[in-house]
């Protein structure tokens, strides 16, 4: 690479070849060359501190962004997770209500049959006594009349 010194002593020569005129090395056009390429290099090393600030900042966004998405999926897929989780302890919930009704039922039905046949066991007891009363009555009537 062709350090500034080098390429300004080659300008003038430069300069004479493409143009035909002779230039001093003391000549104000080679300060004003010096000068200007001074100062683009100035401005090339300033751009570049900001395309490198700006990139640092970009990238820094960019980290962020990337961070925030993923703090937003994972609220959101716990959000989906615990409505899942509640859904699914309702549907729980609605399932035992279900089946307890479901038993109740069942249970208050088999004790209408239980009662039902306990009231005829009752009747058949009460029309036994009453048979054995008017057996043990024929048979005292029958020793009584046997008896006089």
């Amino acid at each position: 690479m062709q350090t500034p010194s080098d390429s300004l002593a080659a300008l003038p020569q430069e300069i004479t070849a493409q143009h035909g005129l002779e230039l001093a090395r003391d000549d104000t056009m080679l300060a004003f060359h010096a000068l200007h390429q001074r100062l683009l290099e100035d401005s090339r090393q300033a751009q570049q501190a900001l395309l490198d600030h700006y990139q640092q900042e970009l990238e820094s966004l960019s980290m962020r962004w990337g961070l925030d998405a993923r703090d937003k999926a994972e609220r959101t897929l716990n959000a989906a997770l615990t409505a899942g989780k509640d859904a699914m302890v309702q549907a729980m919930q609605d399932a035992s209500n279900h089946a307890a009704t479901a038993m109740r039922a069942e249970m208050d039905a088999a004790q209408e049959r239980i009662e039902a046949m306990l009231q005829d066991a009752q009747r058949g007891a009460r029309l036994h006594l009453l048979a054995a009363c008017l057996a043990l009555a024929a048979v005292g009537v029958a020793a009584w009349v046997l008896a006089h």
